[in-house]
């Protein structure tokens, strides 16, 4: 592993790119301590390269950041606007009646992201075969992208940051669709971006698993039930298969180098000839990340060939990740590109290993990347690493592709392929259900970035004094796990789930996790043409990756307040996905079928409540058994941290009348205000008797019913009592230790309680 002049050159500029996107301090005091190791080099060409780099980099992203700045309009304040849009045929998605892409106002060249609703069985069937870039005349509403609003989420907004893009925009009308006029200089691109189009148009009509193979390999899409098909994959960490790595990009290409050659075609034409073709298929397969590595990887080195100026493996990564960070200055802070770039890499300095180190390494190069974007790790990794790797290559990859070159002529080919990838996924699902699925939890990023060095400093030993630095290094892994898993504080959080509540009371070292509500969005009926899409929850995206974020992975307590589609919709999810061990109900729920009709498999316990129970919560409401409306909604009461929680789901003001006449004393701290701050609840008497010190809101931003209401916002103000609300500062959270603790929220900040 002997450093690399040319390698070395590129990790300052890795490190000014930590620093100006996500941990300036972290990626400061890193760039210094890479620009002392060029220097100690005391090469002045390396070290005047490097800091040219450097200045190269830092004034493009300076200048950069300030124009998506000036661009960038606030996400809680949408603008009525009307634009003409330039879209490529193949970055139209259609899901059911709704439909999203990327595409650019002509008017003032930005690119945004666009979403919209098919009105018409006509305009799905137009958008679902567009095959040439297109003009559109639209209106609609233009806000910023949305951050992550709830912690540990996925953040959209830094993702379409680093890809210059910093808007949204909300389509309310389409005025009219033509064929844009391409431009000689646009002709290439828009020439291949068609033939993609016709290309997924075609993988979509095939049979089952082998449209998700297709797909994915082929022009980099993903099926609808992608997550479904290769939920075994995705738990095995195998998904770097799948286009992450590129690796399916160095296997076609050397395929068509096996073909040329065997062709006895000049190498001199073959090599020139794949030179050229690599902008077309970069841009036929998707231009994702590892596709690019992949692509310029292969370009780099053969136009150093032809050029007679051999490049070195490590040089050639070095010059392609340059590449990757001009393009993409966010590259290190996305699961995909760090797998990409990263494994890439690990081969290349892993190279003189033996299988089982090389093997071992990868595995540990890319366990801090998998724990801290899916917070989970399955001890079969390994396993299935060294027994699909070697399959993909000889039996996946051709499948896929004798399946998709044989569909209209051969069918009955098609068939048998997509047979023999789905039983390889079933297989894989079985091998996923095994014992040995880590629930890790997601690590500081400090602490990845010491697992990643430690790695790497692992590999410097000489083998035969490895292990106990190994150990060491593992040890570490398991101190990481007893701090994740044994917290010693609690929290009560109120999710940002949308117009939807759900909440976690988790008590100090995880002794008992409770769940009020699982979120979810009510449902409505679409037209007949509008064709059915697998189920999809948002909880995933949410409350469920905050859990296991977390560590966790089962919830002990899960208290359904009712059985309104917002508040128990994500319900499935949460059955599927974590181990729940009990459900409670307001009484008379519990013999209610249409709440049960869709939950799949046997269903934990259902023990109904009413007033006079604790389990543990003390149950305020209701008083007798009846229908799960809202007027029958649960109330339950706690104390956590010193602070007397109050959670009325969505009850009305009778049902706090109720509660008041039943107890002149009750009070509470903090108060969760029933039915999303809807004037049918909140009485001005209770807020009075309550005096909270805190009311919670949560409701949808810009939602249909107006919560929460003015004449609610009114009485608060009027009893001194201050409001937040997730439409304003996404989730919120009480962290406790004893009987104190303080309040974060994840779009305002935090301060003591």
């Amino acid at each position: 592993m002997a450093a690399n002049h040319g390698f070395l050159m590129v990790l300052p500029v890795a490190a000014l790119s930590v620093a100006v996107n996500g941990h300036p301090w972290a990626g400061s005091v890193l760039l210094l301590l890479l620009l002392a190791r060029v220097w100690t080099l005391r090469v002045r060409p390396t070290w005047v390269t490097t800091l040219v780099l450097l200045g190269l980099f830092g004034a493009f992203w300076l200048w950069r950041d300030q124009q998506l700045t000036q661009r960038q309009r606030p996400f809680d304040a949408a603008q009525e606007v009307s634009a003409t849009l330039r879209v490529q045929p193949d970055a139209v998605v259609v899901r059911g009646a709704l439909y999203y892409f990327v595409g650019q106002n002509l008017q003032t060249g930005e690119r945004l992201t666009v979403r919209g609703v098919a009105k018409s069985a006509p305009e799905l069937r137009t958008l679902q075969r567009l095959t040439r870039p297109t003009l559109w005349r639209v209106s609609g509403q233009q806000q910023g992208v949305l951050p992550a609003t709830n912690f540990n989420q996925f953040d959209g907004a830094a993702y379409w940051r680093h890809r210059g893009i910093v808007n949204t925009l909300k389509l309310t009308t389409v005025q009219q669709r033509t064929v844009a006029a391409t431009a000689w200089w646009q002709w290439f691109s828009d020439w291949w971006h068609g033939w993609r189009a016709r290309l997924i148009h075609y993988c979509e009509r095939l049979p089952g698993a082998l449209r998700v193979y297709a797909l994915g390999l082929l022009p980099g899409a993903k099926a609808a039930e992608t997550m479904t098909e290769l939920q075994g994959m995705q738990r095995l960490g195998l998904l770097h298969l799948f286009a992450i790595s590129g690796m399916h990009v160095a296997l076609l290409l050397a395929a068509v180098e096996w073909i040329c050659v065997h062709l006895r075609i000049q190498r001199e034409h073959w090599e020139w000839g794949m030179l050229l073709g690599l902008p077309a298929y970069f841009i036929l397969a998707g231009s994702g990340s590892g596709v690019l590595r992949a692509c310029l990887m292969r370009g780099v080195q053969l136009a150093g060939k032809r050029c007679r100026r051999p490049i070195g493996t490590l040089d050639a990564w070095a010059g392609v990740f340059l590449i990757g960070l001009f393009v993409n200055p966010g590259l290190l802070f996305e699961l995909g590109s760090q797998l990409s770039y990263g494994l890439s890499l690990g081969l290349i300095l892993l190279q003189g290993e033996s299988r089982a180190w090389r093997q071992g390494g990868l595995t540990l190069l890319g366990l801090p990347s998998l724990l801290t974007g899916v917070f989970q790790w399955h001890s079969l990794t390994l396993l299935a690493n060294w027994a699909v790797v070697p399959l993909f290559p000889v039996t996946l990859l051709p499948l896929t592709l004798v399946g998709t070159a044989c569909y209209p002529w051969l069918p009955v080919v098609s068939q048998a392929c997509a047979w023999l990838l789905q039983q390889f996924d079933v297989g894989l699902a079985w091998l996923a259900q095994l014992p040995g699925n880590v629930p890790f939890g997601k690590p500081v990023w400090w602490v990845a970035w010491l697992w990643l060095a430690g790695t790497w400093w692992l590999f410097t030993r000489p083998p035969q004094q490895r292990r106990r630095w190994l150990l060491g290094l593992l040890a570490s892994y398991g101190l990481v796990y007893g701090a994740i898993h044994l917290p010693l504080t609690g929290e009560v959080a109120y999710f940002d789930v949308g117009q939807g509540d759900s909440i976690l009371i988790r008590e100090p070292l995880n002794r008992r996790i409770s769940l009020i509500d699982t979120g979810g969005h009510l449902g409505f009926r679409q037209p007949d043409w509008v064709p059915t899409t697998p189920p999809s929850f948002a909880a995933m995206r949410t409350n469920i990756n905050y859990l296991k974020s977390r560590g966790i992975d089962h919830v002990d307590d899960l208290y359904l307040s009712h059985h309104d589609a917002d508040h128990i919709g994500d319900l499935p999810a949460f059955l599927s996905e974590l181990h729940v061990k009990r459900l409670l109900v307001p009484a008379g729920m519990e013999a209610e079928p249409a709440w049960q009709r869709h939950l799949r498999g046997e269903l934990p316990p259902v023990v109904p409540l009413q007033v006079g129970q604790a389990m543990p919560l003390v149950v305020r409401h209701p008083y007798h058994a009846a229908p799960a409306e809202n007027e029958n909604s649960l109330a339950l009461q706690g104390t956590f941290g010193g602070l007397s929680f109050l959670f009325m789901g969505d009850l009305d003001q009778a049902g706090e009348r109720k509660m008041l006449a039943a107890d002149a004393h009750l009070q509470a701290d903090v108060l969760k205000l029933g039915h999303h701050g809807s004037k049918t609840a909140s009485a001005p008497d209770f807020i009075a008797q309550l005096r909270p010190r805190w009311a919670i809101i949560s409701a949808g931003r810009q939602n249909r019913y107006g919560h929460p209401n003015a004449e609610t916002l009114a009485t608060l103000r009027a009893a001194r009592v201050p409001a937040v609300s997730t439409q304003t500062s996404g989730m919120i959270r009480y962290t406790y230790r004893g009987a104190h603790g303080y309040w974060q929220t994840k779009l305002k900040g935090a301060h003591e309680s």
